[in-house]
Formats: C-alpha cells, structure tokens, sequence
C-alpha cells in the first residue's frame, strides 16, 4: 500500500485513456512433425524467442483505437533450413466493447496489419471478429471468438490470396497461484491458384497450458508448460499443410499491462462533487428517519450543530505464429476497462 513499486508510478504517469499489453516469451519445445508432412515425420528440439507489444488508446468510452506488433523467432537444432525466416507482424485495429449484463462482455475488433515472413514475400491482412467472454466466478472465465483472415498482396485489397475463418473457444480457471488456459481453434482456409502456398485445407489447433509465477516478487513472471497438438486435413498430402503434429512446449513469459482508469476517475470526481451519502441531506433514508420522527415537546429544545461539509463525508459507493502452419494468439480482461482482444491470428 505504501510502496507499491516502480512499475506503479511509471505507469501512473501515463495518461488515463491509455493501455497497453506487453509480453515476452521464451520457449523451448519438442516438435514431431516439423515440415508438415503426411508420412516420414521429421522432430527436433527448437527454441522460441516471442515478444508481443500491444498499445491502444480510447477515443470514447468503450471504444479504442490500438497498434500492434509481434515477432517469432524460432530455431531449430537440426534443421537448420527452417531457423532463416523471422515472422513479424505490424497492424493497427479498432474495437469496441459492449457489455452484456455485468459478467458478460461483447468486444468487436477489425485489424489491418501488414507481414514479414520470408525475402521477397509479402501479406496483407484485414481481420474483423468478435468475441464473446463470460465470468463464470472470479477464478473461472470463458470466451469464443470469431475471426475472418482476407489475406492479400497488400493493404485494402481484400481476399484476392485467401480468405481464412478463424473459430476458437477457450476457457481460463485460476487456484492459488496456478492458472490453467484450454483453447480450441477450427481454422478453414480457401486459397486462390496465386496464394502462397496455393492448396487449401483445413486445421485444429489446441493449447492446455499451465502457468505459475516463479517468485512472489515478480508476479508477472510465470513458468509455464504448453501442449499443443495440430491436425491438418483436406490439403492433397502437400508438404507444409498436411499430418499432425504435437508441440511440447516450457518456458518464461514476462507480462506488463495497464487498463485505462478514465472511467474511474469520473466515478471519483463524481461523488465527490455528491458528497457521499452519511450526513448528505440528499441522502433518501435520513429524509425518511428525519420525516418519520415524532417531535418530543417535553423535552428541551437542543442546539443543533451544522452538517460536517462536503468533502469530509465519505465517498458514495454506488453508481484482451501466424504462418502457413499455425495461427498465433494471443488472449482476454477487466470486462469494462481492459481494452485487449484474447485472441487473434
């Protein structure tokens, strides 16, 4: 209460509307079917470098508009052909919150944003989606997003390489101080003949992770174990799309965040400026114990000392590796002020 840290005051001097997500992960995992391949499968052992930097800004008050970038860095222990592409991905979106009752909240999203995968290659990408999250209690969260790739050469051409929808459900538990993620993604994709690769098919991705922070101090820091199995079918056996593969992953994860506190602030200033209820002429149940009290004519007419001012009453309380094997995601939040989406490919 009294030192809350570095971390609190830096962030404090950024502005209200603003938030922001930041995450770095390193990872090492066991792969065993590294080339996508139907028969003859290729493992390794690969190392992950992922940091993910998410940045927004609200512009009314359950809308924000945000930029976004990420990078994967993956390399391989034996095969080496496969450690020379460094993905990237920049984008900017919009997205607005609707809220559902008080534990049930509606985030639509649409991003443009631009990738990085090899020399020579470029993909543009405009995303709309929406997602759905419901507190079940405060330990245990649930949420489904829908999410459509219109992928293309370049920026606001819309679906002329491929059109890719994108459908996950997932859901969050915390005990103590383990936290446990399952998600499910069906990935569809429909490629034009001048795609890169130009075979369509079709993909199930899942993730059960658990995570736990490895000091006190530092509770944004967690160890975690991930399994990933991948299923891949209707791609005509082509190499890169086809066969499962299972991702063993462990590993780090930092995470910083700030939520917008703007709304908040006004709450504040709000009752302020009402003065609370205790002592509050204004308050409804004093006029009612007031109006209801019967005179005693008997008794001496006390001094009646003045209302204690404004200020000194108490405040009232009412009144969130997208190549040509894997999406990436990223996940969800505070239902009113976190503006973040949980998952995007």
């Amino acid at each position: 209460m009294l030192r809350p840290g570095y971390s609190y005051y830096l962030l404090q001097k950024l502005p209200p509307k603003l938030w922001l997500n930041a995450s770095v992960e390193a990872s090492q995992r066991l792969e065993t079917n590294v080339f996508f391949t139907r028969d003859n499968h290729k493992q390794d052992y690969v190392f992950r470098a992922q940091p993910n930097i998410t940045l927004g800004y609200k512009i009314l008050p359950r809308t924000s508009i945000y930029a976004n970038w990420f990078l994967i860095k993956d390399v391989f222990a034996d095969h080496g052909n496969l450690t020379y592409p460094t993905f990237q991905s920049v984008s900017g979106g919009l997205q607005h919150d609707i809220p559902i009752k008080s534990r049930t909240n509606l985030q639509l999203n649409y991003q443009i944003r631009e990738l990085w995968q090899d020399a020579g290659l470029r993909q543009a990408d405009m995303i709309p989606g929406a997602t759905l999250t419901h507190a079940f209690s405060p330990k245990f969260i649930g949420f489904a997003n829908l999410q459509l790739q219109m992928r293309s050469r370049n920026i606001f051409q819309g679906p002329t390489r491929e059109i890719d929808p994108f459908y996950t459900i997932g859901a969050l538990y915390r005990w103590k101080s383990w936290t446990f993620v399952a998600t499910d993604t069906f990935v569809s994709n429909y490629r034009q003949p001048d795609a890169i690769p130009s075979q369509s098919n079709l993909a199930m991705i899942a993730d059960f992770e658990v995570a736990r922070p490895i000091t006190k101090k530092i509770p944004s820091l967690v160890a975690f174990v991930r399994a990933e199995p991948i299923w891949n079918w209707n791609s005509n056996s082509v190499p890169g799309l086809s066969g499962f593969d299972f991702r063993l992953f462990s590993g780090l994860r930092w995470t910083v965040s700030k939520n917008p506190y703007d709304n908040n602030l006004s709450k504040m200033k709000r009752m302020l400026q009402e003065g609370g209820p205790t002592g509050s002429n204004s308050d409804p149940a004093i006029r009612k114990r007031k109006t209801n009290t019967p005179a005693n004519t008997n008794q001496a007419p006390a001094t009646n000392e003045p209302a204690a001012p404004a200020a000194n009453r108490p405040a009232n309380n009412s009144s969130d590796d997208s190549n040509l094997r894997k999406p990436e995601k990223q996940n969800a939040d505070d239902m009113e002020n976190t503006n973040n989406s949980p998952v995007q490919p």
